[in-house]
């Protein structure tokens, strides 16, 4: 099952409305903290002794004095607005990282040194158009160079971090996706491995069966090609439906009765409501097999072997069991299981368990928790 590839963060209308609210604030701060005063009472300009005392503002008397107030319909105010989108633009296309740091602020410097003069210059046009008392440009540009640069310089700020904070999500759900997919990789990996075993296994057993009963063994031959066409098939999907898991499992049992003949019982009882849970496919095979082996396979009257699922809070209990009496559970634990083991762990990390315990009334329980997910 290879993961989506994670789609990439865009700038959401939201995003972009909080910028231009931080923007508005800071604009708000350069108006409040700017050179604003006047002589106090009495006092005329060139008087002896006169100076200069910081004018306390009165609270605005409505909104549109409010609004005026805070910069909103300035000149200032709309360059900042509009300057957004450009300048978000430019930082993707020109990011302050650590590759070619000092051409990237360069470039953008350079673009709001651009806006900064086109806007005083915009500024002065339409604040002194046709006024007779217009000062000089010269004399008018340092003035207004500091209030306008601070909130485009602000807002070029603001569009950096935001590119920074996309790049920065872009950047998790890569590495993301690259650990599943490794994950994946090693889980395929392992589950290949365990099949020239089982393989190995069941061509043995057919050996033994042809001699002895030809027409067991060629039935045999017949179930394993339906089973090697099923596994064939999902062969690219490290995880499979617990269903369908089953249904390999109950072929696999299938080809068990041919060996084993009237010797093996089977008891499978599994809930409907889990039987599309993910699990790794032959999950169940190895633990089957040593059933058969320990359980059964030892004891010329044969044995009983038991496959049981059912939902356990967020989790799926999977028990796989044998009524053996000879062998304890410390001998079932052999390369089959730790091959389970690294399987289940690449799948589930730490919320999967596969635990062994001797059954009350004899044999071995072997018991896998994973969790609640379709495949």
């Amino acid at each position: 099952m290879t993961p989506p590839a994670p789609t990439l963060p865009r700038p959401s209308r939201a995003a972009m409305l909080a910028i231009a609210a931080v923007v508005v604030a800071l604009i708000v701060a350069g108006v409040a903290v700017g050179p604003d005063t006047a002589l106090p009472p009495g006092v005329r300009v060139g008087t002896p002794g006169a100076r200069m005392f910081p004018r306390i503002p009165a609270p605005p008397p409505d909104a549109r004095a409010l609004l005026r107030a805070l910069g909103v319909g300035s000149v200032v105010w709309y360059a900042s607005a509009l300057a957004i989108a450009p300048l978000w633009w430019l930082a993707a296309r020109m990011p302050l990282g650590p590759h070619r740091a000092w051409r990237a602020l360069g470039v953008q410097l350079g673009a709001v040194a651009a806006l900064v003069g086109a806007v005083v210059l915009a500024r002065y046009g339409l604040t002194y158009r046709g006024a007779p008392s217009a000062p000089p440009l010269g004399a008018f540009v340092p003035v207004a160079l500091m209030g306008t640069a601070l909130p485009l310089l602000a807002v070029a700020a603001v569009a950096n971090a935001a590119e920074a904070w996309r790049r920065a999500v872009r950047g998790a759900l890569e590495a993301q996706r690259l650990r599943a997919e490794l994950a994946e990789s090693r889980l395929v990996a392992v589950t290949s491995q365990l099949q020239p075993h089982f393989l190995f296994n069941t061509l043995q057993g057919i050996s033994t069966l042809i001699h002895r009963d030809p027409v067991a063994a060629d039935a045999m031959l017949a179930k394993l090609s339906d089973l090697l066409r099923d596994i064939l098939r999902r062969s690219r999907s490290a995880l499979v439906p617990l269903g369908d898991e089953l249904r390999m499992t109950e072929t696999y049992l299938e080809l068990a009765r041919l060996r084993f003949g009237d010797r093996l019982r089977v008891t499978i009882d599994v809930d409907d409501a889990v039987r599309g849970v993910a699990v790794p496919m032959l999950l169940l095979q190895p633990l089957v097999e040593n059933a058969l082996k320990h359980g059964v396979g030892r004891r010329a009257a044969g044995g009983h072997v038991g496959i049981a699922a059912r939902r356990d809070g967020d989790r799926v209990c999977i028990a796989v069991w044998d009524d053996g009496t000879v062998l304890d559970a410390a001998a079932h634990d052999g390369t089959g299981l730790a091959n389970t083991r690294e399987r289940l762990r690449h799948a589930f990390g730490d919320e999967q368990s596969l635990a062994l315990r001797e059954r009350a009334g004899g044999g071995v329980e072997a018991t896998v928790r994973v969790p609640l997910r379709t495949a």
